[in-house]
Parts: structure tokens; C-alpha cells; sequence
């Protein structure tokens, strides 16, 4: 009788499809979160990890990812994972800088354990923890889009499950230990599909929120 509503609105895409464009500064804020995380699991430091994961625009290409999989826009899933993979990339390859110039400038003593480190050690082994984490960020993160509470921080508990995973990981491969580094990246992988596929299922039960 009347053509069914859209799951997602044309409007919210397009706010999602921005906020996740692949520009200069969403490289700055990856390759800054990377350069913070670094030194957070160097130093065990709590503080610095959070500012790691609070400045981390990593939550908006993966939303977009999970939007465009309800909204059947498979070119702008592909934005989505080539924005998210790329930011990842650099965080690591930042982070893996900032541990090898810390290194060699004696600022950490070239004989130290660099991953013989408390919070580090979390990050690279896959845990029900991160799990939870994931599935959360996804789940808030759908609402905060479709809501429009552009005001929230749901960022950072996406950020929480992803930022510090990459930047062990890379540590970890600087180091020469690859179980440890390919450990943290199949988190990272764990809490990327946990957040996409959450953020779809979420979206699909607000369909009757949806506004055109």
C-alpha cells in the first residue's frame, strides 16, 4: 500500500559519510593517537592512554560501515573499511616511530623489555573484556548517530577497544615478537567486526525510530 520506510535516513548517511571522510586531519588525530599510545604502554601510564583514546576519530568510518550494510550502499561500506584501515595503518606505523626514536635516543634504555609491560600485555591477548567493550561502542555509537548526540563521547570506548590493540601491536612487531604483535591485531580485528556487526543489529531494532 505505502512504500516501506528506509531503515536509515538518506540525512543521517550523509552526516555519517562526512564525519568519516579520509582527510588530513583524520590522519593527524589517528597518527596522534598512535604517537600518545605508544608512550602510554611504554609508561604504563592510565592518563595518556585515555588521551590516546579520547583525540582517536576511529568510531565514524566504522558507524558508516554498519550504516551502509542496513542501507544496502556497498560503495560506501568500501569508504568506510579503506578510512578506518587507513587510519589504523598510520596509527601504528606512528606508533611504532615514536617507540623506535624513544629507543634509539636512549630516552628508553636500548636494552629495555619494551613489551614486558603491564598494559601492553592486555592489549594483545583477546579477551572477553575487549568483546564487551566493542559490542558497546557499537551499540551506543548506532544510537548516538541516529539520535544526532553529536555531543557524546562515544567515541572513546570505541577508541578503547581499538587504539591501544594497534598500538601494542606495533610495538609488539618492533620488537620482533610476532605472536605478540598479530595478538593485537586479531583483537583489533575481534572489536572492529564486534562494533560494525552490534551497530547493524542496533540500527536494524531503531528502524521505527528512523526518521526520513
Amino acid at each position: 500500500m505505502s512504500s516501506s520506510k528506509p531503515i536509515v535516513s538518506n540525512r543521517t548517511i550523509q552526516k555519517v559519510a562526512k564525519q568519516a571522510e579520509l582527510t588530513a586531519s583524520y590522519l593527524v588525530f589517528m597518527a596522534m593517537s598512535g604517537i600518545l599510545a605508544a608512550v602510554a604502554l611504554l609508561t604504563n601510564s592510565v592518563p595518556i592512554l585515555i588521551g590516546s583514546m579520547v583525540i582517536a576519530p576511529a568510531l565514524p568510518p566504522l558507524e558508516l560501515i554498519s550504516l551502509a550494510v542496513v542501507a544496502k550502499k556497498p560503495r560506501l561500506a568500501l569508504k568506510g573499511l579503506v578510512a578506518a584501515c587507513l587510519g589504523f595503518l598510520v596509527a601504528m606505523l606512528l606508533a611504532m616511530m615514536t617507540t623506535w626514536l624513544l629507543n634509539t635516543t636512549n630516552v628508553i634504555p636500548p636494552e629495555t623489555n619494551l613489551i614486558d609491560k603491564e598494559l601492553l600485555a592486555e592489549r594483545v591477548r583477546p579477551g572477553w573484556y575487549s568483546v564487551i567493550a566493542a559490542i558497546a561502542a557499537g551499540i551506543s555509537g548506532a544510537i548516538a548517530l541516529v539520535k544526532q548526540k553529536t555531543d557524546t563521547l562515544v567515541g572513546v570506548v570505541a577508541a578503547l577497544a581499538l587504539v591501544p590493540a594497534i598500538g601494542a601491536a606495533g610495538i609488539a612487531f618492533l620488537s620482533k615478537n610476532s605472536v605478540m604483535g598479530f595478538g593485537g591485531l586479531l583483537l583489533l580485528v575481534i572489536n572492529v567486526g564486534f562494533i560494525i556487526i552490534s551497530g547493524v543489529l542496533t540500527l536494524i531494532v531503531m528502524r521505527p525510530e528512523q526518521r526520513k
